[in-house]
């Protein structure tokens, strides 16, 4: 008398969920990311020969070429920037604000810029360069 051999049960994987969490995870990863509107700017770094990135969450200050100053993508004349500097620094007083400015605008106006920072209470900036290519 001949005994059937048990067949041993297949791994099957499961689609749907597979699926299902795979649709979780692209949710997920679309709320927490962060888009930085700021590259919309057009502003020409100078260039250094070293530069310091840090990872701290900082205020930053924009102006372009027209002299022009930017804050979260929106263009703010001196009083505004006074505002929005004040308004951080309320926040935190240890603030850091980075000035990005562009290379062919006169010191004159990033010199002004960084003085309304530090009438709004905000006394540690950075102004902002690119690496250049050795």
């Amino acid at each position: 008398m001949l005994i059937p051999r048990r067949q041993k049960p297949k791994g099957i994987m499961p689609l749907p969920s597979m699926a299902d969490i795979a649709f979780i995870l692209l949710v997920f990863f679309i709320l927490t990311s962060t888009i930085d509107i700021e590259r919309n700017i057009p502003v020409a770094l100078p260039g250094a020969k070293a530069t310091e990135s840090g990872s701290k969450k900082y205020f930053h200050v924009w102006i372009d070429s027209r002299g022009d100053c930017f804050v979260r993508g929106a263009r703010m004349d001196r009083g505004g920037l006074y505002r929005a500097a004040k308004y951080r620094a309320a926040d935190n007083p240890d603030v850091r604000a980075m000035i990005g400015a562009d290379a062919n605008l006169p010191y004159r106006r990033v010199n002004e810029a960084m003085e309304t920072l530090r009438d709004a209470g905000v006394y540690n900036i950075v102004l902002l360069s690119r690496k250049e290519a050795r």
